[in-house]
């Protein structure tokens, strides 16, 4: 009787994890602390949703992310960060490592959604806060294509999104004294 009974397969999750920087790059820059980090409540989930159609949005039960989207894209944003600006201690919130940290980075992501398996916008605004008060600021809004129509892909796409970003954020601290 139990034979009869198939389960589902498990659900495969995907990460933005990025590449691991080298260690020691940058030993004595200021730190940095990206977030809060937000998102619209519509793809603040663990299922991968994409838009259909326009206006409907389909969360996919088999695809997740590996762990809140919201910590997924602060995790990504702090090591492409460091990588781009060759800062060594950027890391995500929440942070228990560094109690004061020279400069914050809090964004707030206004649209970060894949339409089919076509596209994956982002639109961002961020600032540049140091001893809180804001010294650089700016929007970001770009879309990524998707190279197949596959979910791998469109993850790839949201990472690289993700990377555009923290390239414009790190223009920003770069440029300021």
């Amino acid at each position: 009787m139990l034979a009869g009974c198939g389960s589902s397969p498990a659900p495969r999750q995907y990460t933005l994890a990025a590449d691991a920087l080298p260690a020691g790059a940058g030993a004595a820059s200021p730190t940095v602390v990206i977030g809060p980090v937000s998102l619209p409540e519509a793809v603040d989930r663990l299922q991968i949703v994409r838009r259909v159609d326009g206006t409907r949005s389909e969360p996919a039960d088999g695809h997740r992310w590996a762990g809140a989207l919201k910590a997924e894209v602060a995790r990504r944003l702090a090591v492409s960060l460091a990588r781009e600006s060759g800062l060594a201690r950027v890391v995500a919130a929440p942070q228990n490592s560094i109690a004061r940290p020279d400069i914050t980075v809090p964004v707030d992501v206004l649209r970060f959604d894949a339409d089919g398996f076509s596209s994956v916008a982002l639109d961002a605004a961020w600032s540049v806060r140091r001893d809180g008060r804001e010294i650089a600021s700016g929007r970001f809004s770009r879309s990524e294509p998707v190279a197949a129509a596959r979910y791998d892909a469109l993850v790839a796409a949201h990472g690289r999104l993700v990377d555009a970003l923290a390239a414009d954020i790190a223009t920003a601290i770069r440029a300021t004294p």
